[in-house]
């Protein structure tokens, strides 16, 4: 069994990753793009309700926490059902393919590809 505060450290970091990523895609944007809507890029609609409600660095406070919130409960339902070690690969695999779908369009508003 893998202690609790090593798993809220692994999904902290994915989230940061996660977030991260964004706020550079945004600024990648706004730099390369200035004639395109930087925060409008977002696909994930909940998120760009915050960002142009709150900033982008507010927003990404605040969505960065009701995402840890709800990582935390979907962990927990996978592990009641599937186990720990499926539950944390299964987070894992779906935060890896959201930094691999981040650090794509890092490169493509960097100019890169």
């Amino acid at each position: 069994m893998i202690p609790l505060k090593t798993i809220l450290i692994i999904f902290i970091i994915l989230m940061v990753l996660d977030k991260g990523l964004t706020i550079l895609n945004i600024h990648q944007v706004q730099k390369n793009f200035p004639e395109a809507d930087a925060i409008g890029i977002e696909k994930n609609p909940v998120a760009r309700f915050f960002f142009k409600n709150f900033g982008i660095w507010g927003g990404t406070i605040i969505y960065g926490l009701i995402s840890l919130l709800l990582m935390i409960l979907v962990f927990l339902t996978l592990k009641y059902f599937f186990g720990e070690a499926i539950a944390l690969y299964a987070i894992f695999m779906l935060y890896v393919i959201a930094l691999g779908n981040n650090i794509f369009f890092l490169l493509k508003y960097s100019k890169i590809i």
